[in-house]
């Protein structure tokens, strides 16, 4: 499932459609680091990809502030989020998506 994943940011990349926008990149390779680099083993493979597609939808609201996206438990969290919060988790969005090792992901965290 991990390589859908990463075939679907490498086609939203390389083909960049009109509804394909700059935040959705970001959150896209963000994902797929965190998909490669903090899988724990034992969860459900559907579980798990609902886990990758909220952490899509929080990544889109902590770079763009559209909340839209999120279902009602992710809203809720968001609305629970100081911007404290919110600023660190976005920065560490935007680093995660910088990186290629989970050696450079872990540190994005520090």
């Amino acid at each position: 499932m991990r390589w859908l994943v990463i075939g679907l940011v490498a086609g939203a990349v390389a083909c960049k459609p009109g509804g394909v926008t700059t935040t959705d990149e970001l959150c896209a390779k963000a994902t797929v680091m965190y998909a490669k680099c903090d899988h724990e083993a034992g969860i459900h493979p559907q579980a798990w990809e609902l886990i990758l597609d909220r952490w899509r939808g929080l990544c889109r609201a902590l770079i763009t502030g559209e909340t839209k996206q999120l279902l009602p438990d992710g809203l809720q969290i968001w609305n629970e989020m100081t911007e404290d919060v919110r600023a660190a988790l976005r920065a560490q969005a935007e680093c995660t998506a910088a990186t290629t090792t989970c050696e450079q992901y872990h540190a994005c965290a520090q």
